[in-house]
C-alpha cells in the first residue's frame, strides 16, 4: 500500500444545541493498519447456477475472503481410486496484477481438509479469481469466464477516530465498496437518554460528486447504549469524489455535526 499521510489546518464543526465556535483543530489524515471492527469477512459463493454471491461481508483492503466453490460448476475431471477422489478443483487469486495464491475448492484435499479456501486482501485494487479442475489422469478444465477470469473491486475503508484523526485503509475506488468507521467521542453533545437507554444515533451523509445526498447509520443500539458500527458505501462506477459529513441527533431534536464548518470531508477516488 501506498503511504498517504497528510496534515490538514480545518475547522471542525460542532453545533450542538447551543453551539459555540471553538479554536480550530489540527485533522490528521493517515494510513492506516487495521480493518475497523465490526467489519466481518468476505463470503464469495459460487453457485452450481453460474451466479456468484457475497453473502458476507465488504470486499475491502485488510479484509479476509472465504470462498464456496459449487463444484458442480466444472465437472469435467472425476474419478476414483481406492475409494477417494482421484480429481481436485484449485482455487486461483490474484489482487491488482500482482502474485497469485492459490486455495483448495474442492475435491482431492491435499491438505487434508486443514487449509480452508480463505485469503487476505493486502490492499484495494482488481481481485481476479478462477478455478482449474484436474485428475490424475491428465484431465485439465477451467471455470474462468471463458479466460477472462472472474472479476471484483476491492475497496478501502476510512476511520473517522477521536482526537481529529482519519485512518485510511486502502484507496477508495469507483464501483468497490467504502467502509466508513466513525467513533462516537468526536461528537460528545446530544446524548440524551429515555427510559434509561441511550436516544441518540449518529449518522453519515455522503455524496458523489455532487448528486443527491444519501445517509446512513455509523452507530448501532447495543443493549441500552450506542455503538461504533461501521457503514459499508456502494461506490457507483466512474463517481470520481466522495462527500462527507456527519450528524449526531437526540429523541428530542438536539443535533450536533462534524462537516469541517459546511465544507464536509472529500476524497478522491480512483
Amino acid at each position: 500500500m501506498r503511504p498517504r499521510s497528510l496534515v490538514l489546518s480545518c475547522f471542525v464543526a460542532t453545533f450542538a444545541c447551543s453551539p459555540e465556535e471553538e479554536a480550530a483543530p489540527e485533522v490528521e489524515v493517515r494510513e492506516g493498519t487495521e480493518l475497523p471492527d465490526g467489519v466481518e469477512p468476505a463470503l464469495l459463493e459460487f453457485r452450481d447456477d453460474w451466479t456468484i454471491v457475497n453473502s458476507g461481508g465488504p470486499l475491502v483492503s485488510g479484509n479476509s475472503v472465504e470462498v464456496v466453490y459449487d463444484v458442480d460448476r466444472l465437472t469435467q475431471c472425476r474419478g476414483e481410486q481406492n475409494g477417494q477422489p482421484a480429481w481436485s478443483i484449485t482455487g486461483y487469486h490474484q489482487l491488482g496484477g500482482g502474485a497469485s495464491g492459490s486455495f483448495e475448492a474442492g475435491g482431492h484435499s491435499p491438505s487434508q481438509g486443514t487449509e480452508p479456501p480463505i485469503f487476505a486482501l493486502e490492499d484495494s485494487g482488481d481481485l481476479a479469481l478462477w478455478f482449474h479442475n484436474t485428475s490424475v489422469w491428465g484431465c485439465s478444465a477451467y471455470d474462468s469466464d471463458f479466460g477472462a477470469n472472474w472479476h471484483f473491486q476491492v475497496g478501502a475503508s476510512l476511520s473517522f477516530k477521536a482526537g481529529w484523526i482519519t485512518e485510511t485503509l486502502g484507496t477508495p475506488r469507483a464501483g468497490a465498496p467504502l467502509v466508513i468507521a466513525y467513533d462516537p467521542a468526536r461528537l460528545p453533545d446530544c446524548r440524551a437518554t429515555k427510559y434509561g437507554h441511550d436516544a441518540w444515533n449518529i449518522k453519515v451523509h455522503y455524496r458523489f460528486d455532487g448528486g443527491p445526498a444519501q445517509y446512513a447509520l455509523v452507530t448501532a443500539a447495543e443493549g441500552n447504549v450506542q455503538v461504533p458500527a461501521p457503514a459499508v458505501l456502494d461506490v457507483p462506477a466512474g463517481a470520481g469524489e466522495v462527500e462527507l459529513w456527519f450528524e449526531n441527533q437526540d429523541y428530542y431534536g438536539c443535533k450536533t455535526w462534524d462537516s469541517l464548518f459546511g465544507a464536509n470531508y472529500h476524497f478522491a477516488l480512483e
